[in-house]
């Protein structure tokens, strides 16, 4: 509280508890808040690189939480934040005109369901999670299903299976 401000870029490891983390390391301390008047409990995460110029602070004003709960928290949150995000850009979460509690509420968990089984679905293919790859994948599918079905002739399905999932995912890889 009284001994001054805290240096990150020279942080004295001795006053804190270092915590294994993927791609980083991370530091707990207390510390006091001049701008909350109060103590936190102050996470310090430093990427794996090694450099000491860049760092990232996380807090929490319960003082009993460690700085590896601290850092699980905000993650979690974040990735919250982006499913929300994705809900209302690409599955037209904010499109409803309902005005029936119940009926929103099946509307939201519609949306916010669709995002996760698109990221499900990105996991199990093994492409880099995007709304972008997602419906590249499905308009792909769409339409080699369509060809198939239109071209009027019995497809060889032995060749079929062996390229189907890189003719899917042509675009996906590009972007």
């Amino acid at each position: 509280m009284y001994d001054g401000k805290i240096d990150f870029e020279n942080l004295d490891i001795t006053r804190c508890t270092e915590y294994k983390v993927n791609k980083g390391k991370l530091y707990g301390l207390k510390a006091y808040s001049k701008a909350l008047k109060r103590f936190v409990s102050l996470a310090v995460w430093y990427p794996m690189d090694g450099r000491t110029d860049k760092w990232q602070l996380y807090f929490s004003t319960d003082e009993m939480q460690d700085a590896k709960e601290v850092l699980d928290f905000y993650r979690t949150r974040f990735q919250l934040e982006f499913c929300f995000r994705d809900a209302k850009q690409h599955a037209g979460m904010t499109n409803c005109q309902a005005t029936d509690f119940r009926k929103l509420a099946f509307h939201f968990n519609a949306s916010l369901a669709a995002i996760n089984l698109a990221k499900a679905a990105c996991k199990k293919m093994g492409i880099k999670y995007s709304i972008s790859s997602c419906k590249s994948v499905i308009h792909n599918a769409y339409m080699l299903e369509r060809f198939i079905c239109v071209s009027g002739i019995e497809p060889n399905t032995q060749l079929i299976d062996k390229l189907f999932k890189e003719l899917i995912l042509f675009t996906a890889k590009a972007a």
